[in-house]
Parts: structure tokens; C-alpha cells; sequence
């Protein structure tokens, strides 16, 4: 037993030096390090405070384009139903400006010639000449050419009946001389025809006094002072919503060129420096949605810097006397606590030259060293037992991957691998392939031909691995034993089906598909019990529902038939193909088969070629997700 004594630790040394060191640092740096985290801290206020204000106004603004959004597409419904005549258009407007008064009015602009009576201009207009009266005026005409009007041309472009556009403010004098601002979507005829632009006109005076109002909250806690539209005063904030020009639609202050551009090239800007008229502001900006405008929020570098300044104060203060305590005390800590270490790193060092009976130290105290202690005391006395474990699993899985070696090949030689399989035959050409899952699989094919006739059969078992493949194995046997004393492939497949339901405990079951092709007059009979439908040719080929094998034993399969013309194929394959996966879950699938058969059969490839082929369409699909099912399939061309 290995006594605690007491002897200096290199850790303990090491720890106290790097304390000594990062603590010197700080006292170093502590006021730079202050002035960071005071920029970052008043930053960050400044960003909350914009954010703050701009979802406050953007909220309104959505609220307000969704409601004109909202009311222009259930009001163009009612315009489409009155295309008749320009009479029923302007009663069509009158109703829809009746309906939403919150609009100052609403325009039907129709294409040249639309009515062949208005000659080569008709735009309708509704609107409101106070609270209550509406007046209707038709103000198309060659000085008032909406044709050439960029609300016009951009309103008609929209591709989608469900799209809508929201102009920037423009100046027009047709009715009364003053800026607009228009939602505009196209509308359509009967026949699906876009036949003009309908828009509802917005309110603009609204989003200056919104403006306005968010502005006088911020003064009245004293954040701005001086007066925001003198272009010589430094204002402390100002805020303002832009077209997609630039040109400034509601709010107050003034921006250069220079600064404008900058701004409009983003979608969002946060708290980002910039220089207005020769002052230093930190500007915020956001694209609106459903808009080409910008909210843009500007705030004067020493606004957003003050509280910042008296916060680093109060840090500076309480992080020098932190550091000081937390050196002492760190100091002392350090060396107590990782004498013990020392001991218990000696005798780790004996157990990873070999010597697992090393006795480890014992200490006073029951703290995280003492259990670390006991924690490596059980993983030695572990080690010593995985390290005769793993010795004798070694030569158990050495042994095992020899025997599933041996297995695989035997089952592989259970089934057809020469080919092509009848040299001397010029009315067959036939090829198959298995790819097991697993080192051995439940899938099978098989073929002979007896008195003129090519019998073949596929078959997938249920599960996988070693249970599987005996299945297998047994229903090879039973196919090949049966089919030379018959040719019904319903008699073939009912004798199967008995045999493998006989002492089925584990309830494992065949999908199968059995055929019977007459090589002298291309006759076919099968039978399918549960198994994937192959395909003649680009086509499924019909198949009753029965059972798999090993279900039932009483269970009476139905057989059909059907000719194969010459030079038909017949493909065949289980359901490791249609279900085989990437990496991303996606299946295979039966449609991609079809398409790489429908491809295969018009470049006339022979079946060792569609089966290739397949395999490797299978395989760049998956990439490199492994294996997950038994991948087996069939090709029979009758080439009389």
C-alpha cells in the first residue's frame, strides 16, 4: 500500500504560472478591454432600440399593405365580373370605394382599345372628394398615357393572377395635382386573358403622422432635443421610410447621395457607421416586407455611446478587485488541490506499461481525486478482463467471418452463373444476378429448360442473414425437384407453398414468381405468390394477389397465361431494387425502374446488359449508403 506524502506538483506550478501571467494581462489591458465591451454593450442598446422602433413601424406598415393587398384582390373578383361594358366597370368601383373607405380611391386601367367606344384609352377612376361623396371620372387619354406609366407597365408584367406590386410615391395632375402611392395587380377576362391593371390608391399623409408620432414618444424621455428638420443641426435621431429610389416618402432629417446608396444596397443594415453630412451615426435599416421601401433609423454616435461610458466605469472598478481576489485565492486553491494528482499520475504510469497490478494510492479525503482514484481502480481491474475478453472474441469473430465465407459461397453455387446459359440455343438469351445485403441473403433465382420449355422462377425470403438464406436454399431445392415432374406453375408453386408450411415456427415466408415459357410458340403460364410484378417488355405484367409461400398450406394459387412475342423481354427482380435508398431515405422506386427499362430496351441491349446496367443506375443512386435489402434481378429475352 502506497502511503500520501507530501511532494511539490509540476501542475500545481504550471496552473499558478498561467493565473500569474492572464491575471498581469488583464491589469495590462483592462482599459482597453473596458472601452471594448463599453462599444459593445452601448451597440448592442442601440441596435435593441432600433430594432425596437423599426418593428413597431413595420408592424403598421405590413398591417396596412396587407389590408390594401387584402382589399385589392377581393375587389378586382367583382371588377372581372363586370368587363361587360365601361358602365358596370365604374358601377363595379363605386361599390368596392363604398365598401373599404379606408381607400382614397380605385382605378380599372384597361389595355388599347379595350372598348372599342373609349378609343384607344380607358383607365376608371373612383375616389372620394370628402368623407362621403364619390366622384367617377374616365381620366385616360393621350395626355394622361397610363401606358407608358411605371405602375402601369409593372402592374401588367406580374406573370401570376396572385401577384401584386406596391409602387413608389409618384406625382399626377390628372385628377388633382399631389404624390400617390398604388397597389396594382393585373386583372384577367373570362377566357384567362390579362386585359388591364387594377389599384387601389394609399394613404401617405398616414405614414407621416406615424412617423411623426414615433418620433415625439422618443422626446418626450428627452432622447431628442433639436429640432430634426434644420439640415445645420445634429440631430440626436431622426427617422425615415425610403422609396426604392432613394427619395425619401415620409420622415424627417436629411441623407446625401453617397449615404443613400449605401443604404438601398442592403436589405438590412444593423448598427452599421456611417457618415451623414459629415456626422458620425450609426445607422439601421430594413427592406419592408412585400415592399420596395426601406425603414431607416439613424442615431448619433454620442447618444449611442453615453450610458456605455458610465457602465465601463462601474466594470473597470469592480473587475480590478475581482481579479485581485481571484488570484489570491486561486493561487492557494491550485496548489492544495492538485497535489494529489501527482501521486495517482506515478501510478497510471505503471498500468500503461502493462503492469495492471500496480497498486494505486489512497488519500485522506473523499473529494473528486479520491473517486477518480476508485474510477481508475475499476477501469485497471476492467482492462485486465476486456484484454482476455478481446483475445478470445478475436479468434470467435475470426472464426465466425470463415464459416459465413464458406456459406456464402455455397449458396452462390446454388444458383445459375454460367452464362450465357444456353450456348447452342439461338431462342433464349437469359441473365440474372444476386447481390447480397449481408455476407449470405434470402434472395434467389433459378432457370433449366425441359422438353422445350424454360422454366424460371424468383423469390425473396423474409429477414435476412443465416435464417434466411436456409429458406432460401430449402425453396431452390423444393422449385428444381417439383418443376421436373410438372409443368402447371399453380401445381409448382401449391406443392412449395405445403412443403415450407410444414414446421414454419418462425413464421417466415417466400414472395415468389414462377413462369413456364413454351420456347416453341412463345406460350407463357405463372404464377405470382406475393412477389414483385415484372415487367414484358415497357409494360407490368398483370398478376393475381396471392399469397407468399409459407402462409397458408391449403392455399390454391391461381395461374395465367399469356403469348410473348418474338424477341420480347421479360425482367424480373425483387423488391431490394424498387426499395433501395440514398442517403437522404429517398427510394429508388417504380418509376425509375420503368424509365431505365423503357431507355435499355429502345438502345436493344441483351439482358446481361439491362441487368449491368440496372445495377449500376441502382448504385449511383444510393451512392455510398450501404446496402440495406437483398438486391437480385432476372432478364429473359425469347428471340425465336
Amino acid at each position: 500500500m502506497i502511503l500520501f506524502k507530501k511532494k511539490k506538483s509540476k501542475l500545481s506550478r504550471r496552473i499558478t504560472w498561467r493565473v500569474l501571467v492572464i491575471v498581469s494581462i488583464i491589469n495590462m489591458f483592462i482599459i482597453g478591454a473596458i472601452f471594448s465591451f463599453d462599444m459593445a454593450v452601448s451597440l448592442v442598446n442601440n441596435e435593441m432600440r432600433a430594432q425596437q422602433i423599426i418593428d413597431g413601424i413595420e408592424g403598421k406598415l405590413e398591417t396596412m399593405v396587407q389590408m390594401v393587398k387584402t382589399a385589392t384582390f377581393n375587389n378586382r373578383v367583382e371588377v372581372e365580373s363586370h368587363l361587360d361594358s365601361p358602365e358596370k366597370v365604374f358601377t363595379a368601383l363605386e361599390l368596392e370605394l363604398r365598401v373599404n373607405k379606408r381607400l382614397q380611391g380605385c382605378f380599372a386601367a384597361f389595355e388599347p382599345g379595350y372598348f372599342k367606344s373609349q378609343g384607344r384609352w380607358f383607365e376608371a377612376y373612383a375616389f372620394y372628394t370628402d368623407s362621403s361623396h364619390i366622384e367617377l371620372q374616365q381620366i385616360g387619354s393621350s395626355k394622361h398615357d397610363y401606358f407608358n406609366g411605371e405602375w402601369y407597365q409593372k402592374g401588367f408584367s406580374l406573370e401570376k393572377s396572385d401577384d401584386g406590386y406596391l409602387t413608389d410615391p409618384y406625382y399626377d395632375n390628372t385628377v388633382d395635382s399631389g404624390m400617390y402611392c398604388s397597389y396594382v395587380i393585373p386583372f384577367f377576362d373570362r377566357q384567362g386573358r390579362k386585359v388591364g391593371v387594377y389599384g387601389v390608391d394609399l394613404d401617405l399623409d398616414w405614414i407621416e403622422a406615424m412617423i411623426i408620432h414615433e418620433e415625439d414618444k422618443i422626446k418626450k424621455i428627452g432622447l431628442v432635443e433639436k429640432d430634426p428638420d434644420d439640415p445645420e443641426d445634429i440631430n440626436a435621431l431622426f427617422i425615415q421610410i425610403l422609396d426604392s429610389k432613394g427619395k425619401k416618402i415620409a420622415g424627417s432629417g436629411a441623407m446625401n447621395e453617397k449615404t443613400l446608396k449605401a443604404i438601398l444596397e442592403k436589405d438590412s443594415m444593423v448598427c452599421e457607421k456611417m457618415k451623414i453630412n459629415d456626422e458620425t451615426y450609426y445607422v439601421s435599416s430594413h427592406r419592408i416586407a412585400n415592399t420596395s421601401w426601406t425603414l431607416v433609423v439613424a442615431q448619433y454616435w454620442q447618444w449611442v455611446f453615453l450610458d456605455g461610458i458610465v457602465l465601463g466605469i462601474i466594470v473597470i472598478f469592480f473587475m480590478t478587485i475581482g481579479g485581485i481576489v481571484l488570484f489570491f485565492f486561486m493561487s492557494r486553491s491550485i496548489r492544495r488541490s492538485t497535489k494529489p494528482l501527482g501521486f495517482l499520475s506515478e501510478s497510471a504510469q505503471e498500468v500503461a506499461k502493462g503492469n495492471f497490478d500496480t497498486e494505486l494510492p489512497t488519500f485522506k479525503h473523499n473529494d473528486e481525486v479520491a473517486q477518480l482514484r476508485d474510477s481508475f481502480d475499476t477501469m485497471q481491474q476492467s482492462l485486465k478482463r476486456y484484454v482476455e475478453e478481446l483475445k478470445e472474441s478475436t479468434t470467435a469473430k475470426a472464426t465466425i467471418e470463415s464459416e459465413l465465407n464458406i456459406a456464402n459461397s455455397i449458396q452462390m453455387s446454388m444458383l445459375p452463373k454460367t452464362f450465357p446459359a444456353f450456348p447452342t440455343r439461338n431462342d433464349i438469351d437469359l441473365f440474372g444476378q444476386l447481390t447480397p445485403a449481408k455476407a449470405i441473403g434470402g434472395d434467389l433465382f433459378d432457370f433449366f429448360i425441359r422438353d422445350e420449355k424454360l422454366f424460371f422462377c424468383i423469390g425473396d425470403v423474409s429477414g435476412k442473414g443465416v435464417p434466411a438464406s436456409l429458406v432460401m436454399a430449402v425453396t431452390r431445392t423444393l422449385f428444381r425437384n417439383i418443376a421436373a415432374h410438372t409443368a402447371l406453375p399453380s401445381h409448382i408453386v401449391e406443392t412449395m407453398n405445403r412443403n415450407l408450411s410444414e414446421g414454419n415456427d418462425n413464421n417466415m415466408f417466400v414472395t415468389l414468381f414462377c413462369g413456364v415459357l413454351d420456347l416453341l410458340t412463345g406460350h407463357l403460364r405463372y404464377c405470382n405468390a406475393g412477389h414483385d410484378y415484372p415487367y414484358l417488355q415497357t409494360n407490368l405484367l398483370p398478376c393475381d394477389p396471392n399469397l407468399p409461400l409459407g402462409v397458408l398450406a391449403d392455399m390454391k394459387y391461381s395461374e395465367q397465361e399469356t403469348t410473348i412475342p418474338s424477341g420480347a423481354t421479360i425482367f424480373l427482380y425483387t423488391d431490394g431494387l424498387t426499395e433501395a435508398e440514398n442517403a437522404v431515405h429517398e427510394q429508388f422506386g417504380g418509376e425509375r425502374v420503368a424509365h431505365h427499362i423503357n431507355m435499355m430496351l429502345a438502345d436493344s441491349l441483351s439482358p446481361q446488359m439491362m441487368v449491368q446496367t440496372m445495377s449500376d443506375a441502382v448504385h449511383q443512386f444510393v451512392g455510398d449508403t450501404e446496402q440495406s435489402d437483398d438486391l437480385t434481378m432476372l432478364a429473359i429475352r425469347y428471340t425465336k
